[in-house]
């Protein structure tokens, strides 16, 4: 009984040191190197870049309906 005992809980602290150690591995991978001021750089151009696409998708509904509106006129009405 007292080997099983020994047994099982070398099992459970091997598992925890391993649980423990990927674990704070992790947390020293996920601190973020990445400056504030880089990051809110980022952020304005993220801001600037989604006005840009707002922009030219705004143009590119333009030129459909005028496409549709020349098309229209371009049809044959003999028909």
């Amino acid at each position: 009984m007292l080997i099983t005992l020994i047994i099982v809980g070398g099992i459970v602290i091997i598992s925890l040191a391993g649980i423990i150690g990927e674990n704070i591995s992790k947390a020293k991978k996920s601190e973020s190197s990445i400056d504030a001021r880089d990051l809110d750089d980022l952020k304005k151009r993220i801001v600037e870049l989604e006005r840009v696409v707002t922009e030219q998708d705004k143009k590119i509904e333009h030129l459909e309906t005028d496409i549709s509106f020349t098309n229209k006129l371009l049809e044959d009405k003999t028909k």
